[in-house]
């Protein structure tokens, strides 16, 4: 059975699915290079197919997530044009005027007379089929739509470690088909809802977001610098914003619970008044402990009703990954997955994962869905295609160009000796963090390389730290994690050895010690474990630092193409691709 998952919202990702397994998975802004590029992603499944050798007529059904969907134009604009965006969240001067209107238009929306907010085009079902049906040449009868928080909740239960054994499984974000959290139990094969939140009210990811842009970042991409900044704040200023923002937002109770703005009005007014002569790091701190305090207080009230030792995590308020350290922490938790980049991008999996499920039943077999395994399911780059745009772009005139047979091992001393080395190798990953196929690493023991990737090479606001890539071996020596829990995907944030830690010190929060860690099996990606062991050879230090192979604001590296022109735009002193090194005279 093939099936394909596509998730058409922001960072439209497409997912392949081969009987019950993730084969490939890949998002459509990696190979349009706009960031977070929504609608159906094009791109990214012919790229796929063409990897995996599969050709349109062997899908057995495409499996579209979310029961509404909306114009790709409106997405993208939300995403990309600050105007409008400013707009679009109520940032304007005359917003108190303009309440009424607002009103309006959402009255209007729902007596089908207009759309709830400018240019928003929610699409008929024939809209929203006909990219999927004339690109793949399927019939309607072969596409099948899902609901938003149904896929969030099956990519984290049937994608977990948990095979089949009885856990809570609870989706949390900002919005999907009207919801903004729901509750149910895994057992087996089956999800059981129990109840779900609307977010009509409110919700978390909806409040995080617009304190992300009361800070001046963009909503719905820099909600992770509001994370990081959160520890800079002084003593006691994060509990002065977080009782200020408690004020104006906050859990509520109930059958089922809400998260619910408390008083009336745009609501990025009323942040504005509640955080008004705070400082802006105190309101990062503030906001991060409100979205910890509610996120926990919610997941033991699920526990508390519906029972579960082990939890399973879905939806985009779980790319916090400090609130997923504490809810790691609960005694009750027994064990925990959260799913990799369990944003909107993650229901492409989720889609196929319900689509297998509904191809089993109608044929009447038993249903074996495969845990979801390690995320390097996006094209490959090869010698041949590294290759050719090395001669095409004449690259040994400007640069020094060599091959190694054995390129783990030059990698490896150039850490030691020069720092910084970019990685494109292999099959890209699926998601947001990088997980040493498309990754810039470094020394971890040289604090100077913080400062100068962030100076040549990623722009990034001085506050954000970066994580390291550890050795499973080497765990106990650098993270404090007791109950052993894995972290293949870099979703869980650990306190760090103090013993240990000037070992890995480039590569751990300033502030706080924490280390967002990918532990690194050697079965799951052989040759960047060699890359580890080798520098751990020749330094003792089982780590390096790990960030994203892109420059800020642009997507992951895909192609070779894409390596070679991010290491030419930027001040990347080593580009190692497959088995060619290339180096700045």
């Amino acid at each position: 059975m093939i099936v394909l998952g596509v998730s058409e919202t922001h960072c439209a990702t497409a997912a392949i699915l081969r009987d019950g397994e993730i084969v490939g998975c890949a998002s459509e802004e990696r190979f349009s290079r706009l960031k977070n590029d929504a609608g159906y992603p094009r791109r990214a499944v012919d790229a796929l197919l063409r990897d995996l050798r599969l050709t349109p007529s062997m899908i057995d059904l495409v499996a579209l997530a979310g029961v509404e969907a909306f114009s790709r134009d409106w997405m993208n604009r939300v995403m990309h044009d600050a105007a409008y965006a400013r707009e679009y969240y109520g940032v304007r001067l005359d917003a108190s005027r303009r309440r009424l209107g607002s009103r309006a238009r959402k009255l209007g929306a729902k007596l089908a007379l207009a759309h709830s907010a400018p240019g928003k085009v929610r699409l008929s079902r024939e809209e929203r089929l006909h990219p999927v049906t004339s690109h793949l040449g399927v019939g309607p009868d072969r596409v099948a739509t899902l609901d938003h928080h149904t896929c969030h909740a099956a990519a984290a239960y049937l994608g977990s470690p948990f095979a089949g054994a009885p856990a809570l499984v609870l989706t949390n974000d900002n919005s999907g088909d009207g919801l903004c959290a729901t509750a149910s139990t895994g057992r087996g094969v089956a999800l059981t809802r129990h109840e779900a939140t609307p977010s009509a009210p409110g919700s978390l990811g909806s409040f995080y977001s617009f304190v992300t842009l009361l800070l001046g970042m963009k909503p719905g991409e820099h909600e992770y610098k509001v994370m990081g900044l959160a520890p800079y704040a002084s003593a006691g200023s994060p509990e002065r914003a977080a009782a200020v923002l408690r004020a104006v937002f906050d859990f509520v109770e109930g059958a089922p619970c809400r998260f619910a703005w408390k008083q009336r009005g745009p609501r990025y007014g009323l942040l504005l008044k509640a955080t008004l002569g705070l400082r802006f790091d105190g309101v990062a701190g503030g906001a991060q402990r409100i979205l910890e305090e509610l996120l926990v207080r919610w997941a033991r009230l699920m526990r508390a009703r519906y029972g579960g030792e082990r939890l399973a995590l879905g939806g985009g308020v779980f790319m916090n990954v400090k609130a997923n350290m504490l809810l790691a922490s609960e005694d009750w938790v027994r064990d925990l997955f959260v799913f990799p980049s369990c944003g909107d991008e993650s229901n492409a999996v989720g889609a196929a994962y319900l689509g297998y499920m509904v191809l089993c039943a109608r044929a009447g077999v038993t249903p074996a869905p495969k845990p979801f395994g390690p995320a390097y399911l996006g094209p490959g780059v090869d010698d041949h295609e590294t290759e050719s745009v090395i001669r095409a772009r004449d690259l040994s005139a400007r640069y020094r160009v060599s091959e190694h047979e054995r390129i783990e091992e030059k990698i490896a001393e150039l850490l030691v000796s020069d720092g910084v080395v970019a990685r494109c190798a292999g099959r890209m990953e699926f998601g947001a963090r990088a997980l040493g196929n498309r990754s810039i690493l470094a020394n971890p023991a040289d604090h100077r390389v913080a400062h100068l990737i962030n100076r040549m090479i990623k722009n990034r606001d001085f506050w954000m730290p970066f994580a390291p890539t550890v050795l499973r071996e080497r765990e106990a020596d650098y993270l404090i994690n007791p109950k052993g829990l894995a972290s293949p995907y870099m979703m869980l944030t650990f306190p760090t050895n103090p013993k240990r830690r000037d070992e890995i010190v480039a590569a751990v929060h300033q502030h706080d010690g924490t280390a967002r860690a990918h532990i690194l099996d050697e079965a799951w990606n052989p040759a960047y474990y060699r890359v580890i062991r080798e520098f751990e050879r020749r330094t003792g230090i089982g780590a390096v630092l790990n960030t994203s192979f892109n420059l800020h604001g642009e997507p992951l590296v895909c192609s070779a193409e894409d390596a070679v022109d991010t290491f030419e735009r930027s001040g990347l002193p080593h580009l190692a691709i497959g088995r060619w090194l290339i180096s700045k005279k």
